[in-house]
């Protein structure tokens, strides 16, 4: 497929600067156990796991190869799980596989062919719809959109001559429109996808990990060492999270009234890391979370354990 150029129009006075935050702890009263939506859905050690935290009850969420599994991702709605793996002795094909949530049966099933060379490390992403398939960029491909037969649809190499590449992040938004990282921007291409829109300049040398809520109305995203919330086009940003130590990033619950946090977290050498499973509100306020955590922060234990729920690679909220 050929590469297309796709060129950022900046006009005047469209960068807002980031205004600073004073200190707002969250003062509310805790999440109320049976009014959250959906289930938490997230790797600790060698298991995946479900935990419906109105309960608190954990199961496995289904039993993952480790070593042929890149990555996995669910339906917004829950009812369909992707993974991708390799191909045993193939190092340019990727397999893809939609499963059904429920009862873990295959849906569809279709090989890759990468047709960068030796990259077998991709993994995809959902469209809310189910139709499409979102590749993250890496070394030499960008960003690549998949039918779920295996159809390339749509390639985003490069902004501006520059090459995404590892390190930018992707995810979808409600429409089947694309928001990503690209230097200091965060960006926005909707179907088509022949034209970007910047959302936000970010002067800040550590930050990334977006994450979007259903409606599309708001962005989570890490800054240094906290989580930050703002509105979709770029406005309002707010740190929500402070610690003694780091978060990872932030998810929203399906209905978008709270954040999943990746608190108290300790990077990893061979996967992203470590770290304890929190809630807060997404009502602007700060809250402390991690060790020793504030006012408005529920702590995750499932059933019977006296110890903080720990994750590992990846989590969501569906």
């Amino acid at each position: 497929m050929k590469d297309v150029n796709i060129w950022l129009l900046l006009s005047v006075g469209l960068w807002l600067s980031i205004a600073g935050c004073s200190k707002n702890d969250g003062q509310s009263e805790n999440p109320v156990n049976n009014n959250l939506s959906g289930v938490l859905l997230y790797d600790s050690g060698e298991h995946t796991y479900k935990l419906d935290p109105n309960t608190n009850a954990r199961s496995i969420y289904f039993n993952r190869n480790n070593y042929a599994l890149n990555g996995w991702d669910v339906s917004w709605d829950g009812d369909i799980r992707l993974e991708t793996g390799i191909v045993t002795g193939e190092f340019d094909r990727v397999n893809f596989k939609l499963v059904n949530s429920e009862n873990n049966s295959i849906a569809k099933e279709f090989v890759y062919n990468n047709p960068n060379g030796e990259d077998r490390q991709i993994s995809g992403l959902l469209s809310p719809d189910k139709s499409l398939i979102l590749i993250q960029p890496d070394f030499e491909h960008g960003i690549v959109i998949l039918d779920t037969d295996g159809n390339v649809k749509h390639h985003l190499p490069r902004v501006n001559n520059t090459a995404l590449t590892l390190g930018n992040k992707a995810v979808w938004l409600p429409n089947s429109g694309i928001l990503f990282t690209f230097e200091n921007f965060i960006l926005k291409s909707d179907p088509p996808y022949t034209s970007i829109v910047p959302i936000k300049e970010l002067s800040y040398s550590d930050w990334g990990n977006i994450n979007v809520n259903a409606d599309g109305s708001k962005i989570a995203l890490r800054i240094d060492k906290h989580i930050y919330l703002m509105n979709a086009d770029g406005t309002d940003l707010v740190q929500v999270t402070e610690s003694d130590r780091e978060e990872r990033e932030a998810v929203f619950s399906p209905d978008g009234r709270y954040l999943l946090v990746a608190a108290n977290y300790y990077p990893g050498t061979f996967h992203p890391g470590k770290w304890d499973l929190n809630i807060i509100p997404t009502d602007g306020k700060r809250y402390k979370v991690g060790k020793n955590p504030g006012n408005g922060v529920l702590v995750i234990r499932h059933t019977g354990s006296e110890h903080v729920e720990t994750a590992t690679n990846q989590m969501l909220w569906r």
